[in-house]
This record gives structure tokens, sequence and C-alpha cells, in this order.
């Protein structure tokens, strides 16, 4: 369909949901893999040990991660699409260097033990996990960077179709060495992801090759050329942004760690944290779709419609687990919480609820960023908004680090009652406003510059 046709809510509905749904496998994927873990010998050291190996490569694969956002911006024509994946390759290469430096030199003993301090019986199951995904960082790379391509061109079930394989395989892998071998949890995992992330390279390398030739023109007319430097100026900020954002979890997790009832708001926090990821990842998938579609005419408004009714939408679930009996279900049954931790959880979740409509805002927020190739404002609003995660969290700190005494003394809390999680909550709904704040005002050039676009046209 020509980019230069109207825009309808269908047409917005057709791209997203395939996205939500790969977004959505990739949330379930960790879950899946962990109780597989937990069903091995030593089930505390190997599941802390999967949860640090993943952690590190995860890290490392930050640059992979930020492929797919700028491949659907970038990839207009063949021109573009070569030389992108030429950049992606060499960048692919430089990425499993220092990957292979990390697992197979002593920087493993430099990372895990000096600067992690992580405990000795760790190490070596860690070690063996990060040697295992060493393909993962730049299959990771390969994929996303075609995905891109596929959602650029209104391909996006391919994308679902290839994470719905994707995940069925590495079921498939877990179960069988599971079943058959005497591997631990740990290298059981690692092969599993790895085997997975490998297929979805594979499947979208060669599922793109034919819509590179039949849809995308050789190049664009009085378009300025993939330059390297003007590559990475729409790239670079996506990687520091995405590095920030993995900053956040040990950031809370060492704030509830020195508020009242750590232990609680540290067992607490994974399961609500997952909730929330399971929520958010149909409103992250939203970021691409408003890559592509607002080239199209109506699209700021016809975008903005869908953002709002699906923020709406996507905040039922955590108000729904709070007010009914699902919640106690879900806590006690398929998450396995304590009973006595089950009441604090359906409080935490009352928080919750404005955050998915949050996220659905700042994807649409950063999509916009990205198709004006603004993505500097990004890296901004998630400064900012880390800032203020941090001040909200020190505070709480501070606030709640005294002791609550009974019914008649005098507390030397100020937020005596009020559980850390609460205080996390509350930190990550002021950031991310904070970070919508920033990118709205950034965004009214970018939505200036289409109206004009779309009023020539």
């Amino acid at each position: 369909m020509s980019r230069s046709s109207p825009i309808a809510a269908g047409m917005i509905f057709r791209t997203w949901w395939p996205l939500a749904l790969s977004w959505f496998m990739i949330t379930v994927e960790q879950p899946i893999l962990a109780a597989v873990v937990a069903r091995r010998a030593e089930p505390k050291v190997q599941l802390a040990a999967w949860g640090m190996a993943f952690f590190l490569v995860i890290v490392l694969s930050a640059p992979s991660i930020s492929m797919l956002a700028a491949s659907t911006a970038l990839s207009k024509d063949r021109a573009s699409y070569r030389q992108g994946r030429r950049y992606m390759l060499w960048l692919s290469v430089g990425l499993t260097g220092l990957h292979a430096l990390l697992a197979f030199t002593p920087v493993f003993e430099l990372v895990v033990l000096g600067l992690i301090s992580a405990p000795a019986e760790l190490v070596e199951p860690v070690r063996n996990g990060v040697r295992l995904m060493l393909p993962f960082v730049p299959s990771l790379a390969i994929r996303r960077y075609q995905y891109g391509v596929l959602i650029r061109t209104d391909m996006a079930r391919a994308v679902g179709v290839g994470t719905s394989m994707r995940l069925a395989l590495e079921i498939g892998v877990a179960a069988y060495f599971f079943r058959f071998t005497q591997l631990d949890g740990v290298a059981i995992a690692s092969t599993a992801i790895s085997t997975g992330v490998v297929f979805e390279a594979i499947y979208a390398t060669i599922r793109v090759r034919s819509v590179v030739q039949r849809q995308l023109v050789e190049e664009v007319d009085g378009g300025p050329p993939l330059t390297l430097p003007r590559f990475m100026r729409l790239y670079l900020p996506l990687v520091v942004t995405t590095l920030m954002q993995f900053l956040l979890q040990p950031m809370v997790s060492a704030s509830l760690s020195r508020m009242p009832d750590s232990l609680g708001s540290l067992a607490l926090w994974p399961v609500l944290y997952g909730i929330l990821l399971m929520t958010n990842s149909a409103a992250i998938a939203f970021v691409e779709v408003a890559i592509v579609h607002l080239e199209r005419p109506g699209s700021i408004e016809a975008l903005g419609r869908f953002a709002l009714g699906l923020g709406l939408s996507l905040a039922i679930v955590p108000m729904v687990l709070a007010w009914t009996p699902l919640g106690d279900l879900w806590f006690l049954r398929f998450a396995a919480l304590p009973v006595e931790l089950v009441g604090l959880a359906k409080e935490a979740l009352w928080l919750t609820i404005p955050l998915p409509a949050l996220m659905t805002l700042a994807s649409m927020l950063q999509g916009t960023l990205i198709n004006g190739q603004r993505t500097r404002s990004i890296t901004e609003a998630d400064s900012l908004s880390l800032a203020a995660v941090a001040v909200i969290l020190t505070l709480g700190t501070i606030l709640g680090g005294g002791a609550c005494l009974e019914a008649g003394g005098v507390s030397e809390s100020v937020l005596c009652g009020v559980s850390g999680v609460s205080v996390a909550m509350v930190a990550f709904i002021c950031g991310s406003v904070v970070r919508n704040l920033w990118m709205w005002r950034q965004t009214q050039r970018v939505y200036l510059s289409i109206r004009l676009r779309q009023a020539r046209v």
C-alpha cells in the first residue's frame, strides 16, 4: 500500500498486533527458562547463576537491541538497507569479540569476582552460561535489523511468526536436554536461548530477501545517502538509552535492600516487575508502529487515538488483578508468593495502573523522535527519567530507613508503614511522567515538520 494513502485504525492494528505478540513472547521466555533451571540440582545456585549470566550477555547486547528501531527508520531503499546492514555486521563482529574476551579470558574474573563480587559457587556456572551464549549477540543484531525492514514494508506478521517459532524451538530444546542429558540448568537455558536466537536470525534473513527485492526501490530520489556519521547520529543515542534502562533494575534492588521489610520487598519486586513487563510489552511494540505510519496522511491524529485506546485498555490488566480474586490466583498459584505478601502485592498493583498508559504515550513519542531522526532527545528524556527515579528512591531510603515502633510509640521513619515496592512504583511513575514531558516538548517540531510535509503532498 502506498505511503501517500490516508491511514486508518485497521492499518495501525495490523502493524501493531504481531509486534505486540512478539514482545509478549519475549517477556515470557525468561520465566519459562527459569522454570527449567529451577528444576535442576541446586536450584538456588543455578537460578542465581542464570540470572547473572543472562544479565551480562544482555548488557553486551544493548547495541543489538537498538538495531530494530534504527533499521525501521533508515531502511527506506535498497541502498540504505545494504549500507546499514554493513554497519550492523561490523558492529556484530566487534561485540562478539568483546563477548569472547569476557567469556574466555581473565576479564571474566575481573568483572564477576571484582566488580560484581559474586559468590564463589556461582563463578563456573556463570562462565559456562556466558560461553554458551556466544552466538546470542550477533544473532540478535541480525534478527532485529532484518525485522526492521519487514515492519517498514508492512510485513509485521512475519515478525510474530518468527518469534513464535523461536519460542517453540527454545522450549523443545530445553525439554530435550532436561529429559535426556545431565546438563545443569544454566547450560540448558543458555543452549536453548542461543539456539532460538540463531534460528530466528536465519529465518529473518531468508524472509527479508524477497521483500528487499520487491518492495524497496533501489534509491529514494533526492534522499541523502546513509553514511556512517548519519547512521551513528540516529543509532548511538538509542544504544545509550537502552543501557540506561538496564540500570533501573540494580538501582531498585539496591534501594529496596535499604528500606523497611527489605526481604519481602525484594521477593515481591520481580513478580510485580514481571507483570509490568508483560503488560507493557504491548505498549513497547508501538514504537515501530509510530516510526512507520507517521509518513502517512492523518497519521498524527490516528496514532494518537489508537495510543489512547491502547493505553487505557492495558491499564485494565493491573486493575483487574488488584481488584478481583484473579490477583490472588495469580500471586498464589502462578507466582507462588507467600500468603503474607499477597495483600502487599495487590496494594502495590494499584500504583501500577497508570504505567501502561504512560508507556504507550512514551512509545508514540519515542517513535516520533526516531522518525524525525532526533534520537538525542530520547537519551535526554531517559537521563532525566533516571535522575527522577534515583531521587525518589533515595528519598525513600532516607525517609523510610528508620524503625517503625508499635502503636503509642514514636516512629523514627517518615514513611513508616509504606513498603519499599510502593516507593519503587511511585519512582517509576514520576520517572515516566518526566520522560514523557521532555519527549512531548521535543516532538512538537517533528509534528510541525510532518504536518507541513503532508500539506505539501
